[in-house]
């Protein structure tokens, strides 16, 4: 298929998607993969609820049907659509190629027609362009650029992003415990507010690294917290969109000399535009290629500096190893957030709200009793804070089962209602074990 296809840049979405697809085998799955794409680039934008609703109305369906689309084309940013892997395997060049065209004209109508000046949504479209290019033999000069500078954001569209801020410091604050972690997000966010006002206001920012590192035991929110920074970042529009690619050192070493490289570079490449999170980074360096693993971090971490955040975490004393195994990544993790282990009452605190939206409660005058079997939970080897919990709660749940077996018809309150004995097991000698 030759270039000629982007003298229809200006067609209808629908019209020039009735008018292409019947070129390839399988018309109806190439259309549905159009339409996931083309919401795709509408929920990604910094205006996505307008987009979506535009979306919707065009198609004439819900925001909800929409919103579902968009879940399925959200992944394209980083892996190709079915129909082209399925004419990549079957060796068809000239369909790889006509499919590429399609789709990146896709992207491109997608943005013009819903969210026209939305850099939020022009990036998402660049990342699909970009990942469905990659597996073909489509060079990037038959193809033109999407636009990567958008206008000033109007006050309604600022006023969205504040209000995202709100929500995700909102949910932050929402988790138990964690008070050194949300006192060093809120740093950060001012800190990002007021540069912004800076530049806003003519004066000069330093340049300051934006790449984090949480120390903590396992299960003490670190991920949690990750998606958060993801959110806020996104939505302050230090990154394009905030999505969270989550790894450990397994995903970025492989087994041969120059492969490691590439692993690494893989990960960084899905992250753009959002987050980076490695749990258990020291991991990277106790590998024979972990320095190439390094290596290829940092310098994507530098030619990335305004589309990638970075957070590595793990055990403490793990992480200094990891932090000063090599200069470069010393000087682009200034900032550290611990996460400290649970204590009992806030474990208990866990523990009622897995019941409360478990639609489950405690029996009365329990709580004492439950709290010291999850204090003494911290004494063994495998105690792994807010996970230890949610293993005892579903541990509970089914020993709660077992204990109603008996009966033909229980009341509601049996029914919610998790005893001592559940979580402890002792409910009697024939019992299931609870774990």
């Amino acid at each position: 298929m030759s270039t000629s296809i982007f003298q229809v840049a200006n067609q209808d979405l629908k019209a020039y998607v009735a008018t292409t697809t019947p070129m390839f085998d399988d018309a109806d799955a190439v259309a549905r993969e159009a339409f996931q794409v083309s919401a795709a680039i509408c929920s990604l934008g910094m205006n996505q609820a307008a987009n979506l609703a535009a979306f919707a109305t065009y198609l004439g369906w819900t925001v909800e049907q929409v919103s579902a689309l968009a879940s399925k084309g959200v992944v394209f940013r980083n892996s190709p659509p079915p129909t082209l892997r399925t004419l990549a395997a079957a060796d068809l060049d000239k369909q790889v190629e006509a499919y590429a065209l399609f789709m990146v004209q896709v992207t491109r109508l997608a943005c013009l027609q819903f969210a026209s000046g939305d850099i939020g949504s022009a990036r998402a479209a660049s990342a699909i362009a970009a990942t469905v290019t990659r597996a073909t033999p489509v060079s990037n000069a038959q193809l033109e650029p999407l636009p990567v500078e958008a206008p000033a954001q109007p006050q309604a569209s600022r006023t969205a992003d504040a209000r995202i801020v709100g929500e995700a410091l909102d949910d932050l604050e929402r988790l138990v415990g964690l008070e050194d972690a949300k006192r060093e997000i809120n740093q950060q966010v001012q800190l990002i507010r007021i540069a912004q006002m800076r530049e806003a206001a003519g004066l000069k920012n330093p340049t300051v690294s934006r790449h984090l590192v949480f120390v903590g035991n396992p299960g003490t929110g670190k991920t949690t917290v990750a998606r958060i920074v993801g959110r806020i970042y996104g939505a302050l529009g230090l990154v394009a969109d905030g999505h969270l690619v989550e790894t450990d050192a397994s995903g970025l070493v492989a087994g041969y000399v120059g492969q490691t490289a590439i692993k690494t570079q893989e990960q960084i490449t899905k992250a753009l535009g959002g987050v980076l999170f490695i749990d258990e980074a020291y991991g990277i360096i106790r590998n024979d290629f972990g320095v190439e693993a390094v290596d290829t971090l940092v310098k994507g971490m530098e030619d990335n500096r305004d589309s990638l955040v970075v957070i590595v975490a793990g055990y403490p004393a793990n992480m200094r190893e990891f932090i000063q195994s090599n200069p470069g990544l010393e000087s682009r993790f200034p900032t550290t957030i611990a996460f400290t282990d649970y204590s009992g009452p806030q474990m208990l605190q866990i523990l009622q709200r897995m019941c409360q939206s478990g639609d489950y409660t405690l029996a009365a005058g329990s709580e004492s009793e439950v709290q010291s079997l999850l204090e003494a939970q911290t004494a063994e080897p495998d105690f792994a804070n807010a996970r230890t919990v949610r293993n005892l709660f579903e541990a509970a749940v089914r020993q709660h089962a077992w204990r109603l077996r008996d009966l033909e018809q229980a009341t509601v309150e049996q029914l919610r209602t998790l005893t001592v004995e559940d979580f402890s097991g002792g409910v009697d000698p024939g019992a299931p074990p609870a774990a």
